[in-house]
């Protein structure tokens, strides 16, 4: 097995939700993490403040710039000496079918979820190399089953599955390991737009365990992907059974 103890994680969209989740699990675990967001939150500025600078540390920036990623991978590294785990969970809901998006819209949905796997890979490879480590992408049942009206979103989100899969072949020689997370419905601010008519169908139609999934949930499945070293190009789906329903 894989310890985290002592490992380094830099964590993208980490300063709230699924990605802070993840963060607060890790450290339980041992690990440092460094988070990154666009803005700093009152989540993530707590999470420093009850675990200290020498084990939290908040880097800003924006994944969809090239020039930001290459720079909290090297801060990370200069800053706590190594970097062992990476989790790209940033992105955000993209509405719309295709003839309702403009083009803008439609570019920005792969400068947010995909691209920046490119170019963070890269800036992280010669230190996950160093010892082998861990990558998690943050994808959706959306990119898997498909979910009406939301085709930017469903199209990046399932790019990731063969991305993922291509980095673990490439890579396994390396010991780096890449794997996928698959959430469902997870109460975040993602979905703080739904409303009560849409939640109560969720509940009795699409959700065989009934109930809304949590960020931990989805961390505990991180974990498990992150310590288990002897899986790669998998995919974990954290969705209460919803995928393998057929529903109205």
């Amino acid at each position: 097995m894989y310890d985290v103890t002592g490992k380094v994680a830099l964590i993208t969209g980490g300063t709230r939700g699924i990605g802070l989740a993840i963060a607060e699990d890790l450290l339980t675990a041992g690990a440092t993490v460094v988070v990154n967001g666009r803005a700093e939150t009152e989540d993530a500025t707590d999470l420093l403040n009850r675990h200290g600078p020498d084990r939290v540390a908040i880097e800003l920036g924006d994944v969809a710039v090239t020039a930001d990623n290459e720079a909290m991978v090297a801060r990370t590294v200069e800053r706590f000496g190594r970097l062992d785990i990476l989790v790209h969970s940033a992105g955000g809901p993209v509405p719309g079918k295709m003839l309702d998006l403009d083009e803008a819209a439609w570019r920005g949905a792969f400068e947010v979820h995909v691209h920046p796997i490119f170019t963070l890979f890269r800036a992280a490879h010669p230190h996950l190399a160093k010892e082998g480590g861990a990558v998690i992408l943050v994808s959706s049942v959306a990119g898997i089953r498909g979910c009406p009206g939301t085709i930017a979103y469903q199209t990046v989100k399932g790019a990731m599955i063969p991305l993922a899969k291509a980095l673990a072949l490439d890579h396994a020689a390396e010991d780096i390991r890449v794997n996928v997370l698959a959430p469902g419905i997870i109460r975040t601010r993602f979905h703080e737009a739904m409303t009560e008519e849409a939640k109560a169908h969720n509940l009795t139609k699409r959700i065989p365990l009934g109930r809304e999934g949590t960020p931990h949930h989805v961390a505990a499945a991180a974990r498990q992907l992150i310590e288990n070293d002897f899986m790669t190009g998998e995919i974990i789906v954290v969705d209460g059974g919803m995928s393998m329903r057929v529903t109205g």
